[in-house]
């Protein structure tokens, strides 16, 4: 079996955030904002109020969560410019 790679945890720290943030909060701090120390987050033109606490937490694993993903396209361009994978576009 193939030993777990960074970019299966990137993928996971992403599918993480994306399932707290739908099912969970209602939306992410990213999306949200801070009102006189009240804290929302927000998707789709949705907010809800959620503790100091979940807002920090929501705004660091949202920035986790994309840059994750900002990491797995360079890797995966710097795999394939070293020819360290081999993408065949004639299939």
């Amino acid at each position: 079996m193939d030993t777990l790679r960074y970019r299966d945890c990137h993928f996971a720290n992403f599918l993480a955030f994306w399932l707290i943030t739908v099912y969970l909060l209602g939306g992410d701090a990213l999306n949200g904002y801070v009102q006189n120390n009240h804290y929302f987050v927000c998707a789709h033109g949705a907010c809800n109020e959620v503790s100091r606490a979940t807002w920090s937490y929501s705004y660091w694993h949202a920035i986790s969560a994309y840059a994750g993903i900002v990491l797995m396209l360079i890797e995966a361009g710097v795999l394939e410019r070293t020819k360290d994978i081999i993408v065949d576009y004639d299939q």
